[in-house]
C-alpha cells in the first residue's frame, strides 16, 4: 500500500509547488497595489494630490466617496487598504498560515470586492468598458482611471483566494486517493469500489452539473439577451419604449450604432456563459480546428468571466446609485435604465456559475492526476 500512496504523491510533484508560487506571487502583487492605495489615500487627504472624489455633481454620475469630504473618503481608502497590506504581509512572512488563511482570504476579498464596487466605484467604469468593445476610445477620465485601478485589488485578491482554495483542493483529493489506496476489509474494499467508481466518472468529467449552477447560468443568459434586444431593435429603426424625440435625438449622435456592438458583445457573452454548464465548455468542440478536442484552460474560462463579473456588478450598481441619490427617475426611462439594474444580479448568478465550473473543473483535474 505504502509505494502506491508514495506514488500518487509524488507523480506531480511540481503542481503544488507551481500553484504556491502563482500564490506568493498574487500576495507580492495585493501588497504592492495595497501599499501604493495607502500612500495615494494619504496624499489625497493631505491635500498634495488632487482627490478624485468628494465633488457630488447632480446630473452626474457619482461615487458614493463622492458625497464624503475627502479626508473622510480618503481615510475609508486607506483603511482598506491597511488592512489588505496587513494581510497580505502576514501571509508573506508566515507561510505556515497560507493553508489555514483559505477562509480567511476568501472573506477579504468579498470584503474588499463589496466596498469597492458599492462605495468607490460607479458606472463609468463598465460604460468606457462598453465603448472598448465597440472599438470606441474616447479619452477616459482620470476619476475613471483611479475607479479601476481600485477594481484591481479585489481582482489580485480573487486570484490569491483562488490559489490557495486550488492547493487546498487537491491536497484534499490527494487524501482521499491515498484512503482508496489502502482499504482494509470487506467494507472498506466496497467503500474503496465505489470511490473508486465516482473517481473514474469525475475524472472523465462526467460528473453532473449542480442544479444551483444551472439557474445561475439561465439568470446569467437571460438578463444581457434583454438588454441585447432593447439596442437591437433600436439599431434596427424601432424606437420600443423611447419618445420619437429622444429617439431622433439618439440617432443623430450615434447612439444606436453603439449601443448594438454592446448588444452584440452581450449576445457573445451569453452564448460563451452557456460553456460553464455545457462538455463545449470543458473540450474545445469539433469547430475549433486544431483545438478540437482539448480541454479548455480553466483560467482561460474563469478569467474573463470575473473581469465581466465585477465590471457588471459595478455598472449596476453605480445605476442604483443614481437612481437612489442622483434624481435619476425610472419613469419613462424603463427601457434604458430598466435592464441595467438587473446588472447586480447578472454578476452574482455569473460569479456563482463561474465559481461551480472551476470547482467541478479542477477537482476532475485533481483525480486524474492520482
Amino acid at each position: 500500500m505504502k509505494p502506491t500512496q508514495s506514488y500518487a504523491q509524488s507523480a506531480h510533484p511540481s503542481q503544488p509547488t507551481r500553484v504556491l508560487n502563482v500564490g506568493v506571487t498574487m500576495l507580492g502583487l495585493s501588497a504592492v497595489w495595497s501599499m501604493t492605495m495607502l500612500v495615494i489615500s494619504v496624499l489625497w487627504g493631505s491635500g498634495l494630490l488632487v482627490s478624485p472624489f468628494g465633488h457630488a455633481e447632480p446630473g452626474e454620475y457619482n461615487t458614493l466617496l463622492d458625497y464624503l469630504s475627502i479626508p473622510a473618503g480618503a481615510a475609508l481608502v486607506g483603511f482598506c487598504a491597511l488592512l489588505s497590506l496587513t494581510l497580505a504581509s502576514t501571509l508573506l512572512t508566515l507561510p505556515r498560515l497560507r493553508g489555514r488563511a483559505v477562509a480567511a482570504v476568501g472573506t477579504f476579498a468579498v470584503f474588499l470586492t463589496l466596498v469597492t464596487t458599492v462605495v468607490f466605484t460607479d458606472t463609468l467604469v463598465l460604460a468606457y468598458l462598453g465603448y472598448t468593445l465597440s472599438l470606441q476610445f474616447p479619452p477616459i477620465p482620470v476619476a475613471v482611471l483611479w475607479q479601476g485601478f481600485m477594481l484591481l485589488g479585489p481582482g489580485l485578491w480573487a486570484a490569491v483566494w483562488a490559489s490557495l482554495e486550488g492547493r487546498q483542493r487537491r491536497s484534499r483529493a490527494g487524501a482521499d486517493g491515498a484512503a482508496v489506496d489502502a482499504p482494509v476489509g470487506d467494507a472498506s474494499v466496497g467503500d474503496a469500489f465505489a470511490a473508486g467508481v465516482t473517481t473514474a466518472k469525475v475524472a472523465e468529467g462526467r460528473q453532473p452539473v449542480q442544479v444551483s449552477a444551472k439557474i445561475a447560468v439561465g439568470v446569467a443568459v437571460a438578463i444581457p439577451v434583454i438588454y441585447a434586444s432593447t439596442r437591437i431593435l433600436w439599431a434596427l429603426g424601432i424606437p420600443f419604449g423611447l419618445s420619437p424625440e429622444f429617439y431622433s435625438e439618439g440617432l443623430q449622435a450615434g447612439m444606436w450604432h453603439s449601443g448594438l456592438a454592446l448588444a452584440i458583445a452581450g449576445l457573445v457573452g451569453a452564448l460563451l456563459t452557456l460553456g460553464l454548464v455545457h462538455r463545449w465548455g470543458e473540450r474545445f468542440p469539433r469547430w475549433t480546428g486544431p483545438l478540437a478536442g482539448r480541454r479548455v484552460p480553466i483560467l482561460l474560462a474563469t478569467i474573463p468571466a470575473g473581469i465581466v463579473t465585477l465590471a457588471m456588478f459595478t455598472g449596476g450598481m453605480g445605476m442604483i446609485h443614481s437612481v437612489l441619490f442622483n434624481g435619476v427617475s425610472i419613469i419613462g426611462n424603463w427601457v434604458t435604465i430598466g435592464p441595467t439594474l438587473l446588472f447586480p444580479l447578472w454578476a452574482l448568478a455569473l460569479g456563482w456559475a463561474t465559481y461551480a465550473y472551476r470547482a467541478r473543473r479542477l477537482d476532475a483535474r485533481a483525480f486524474r492526476r492520482q
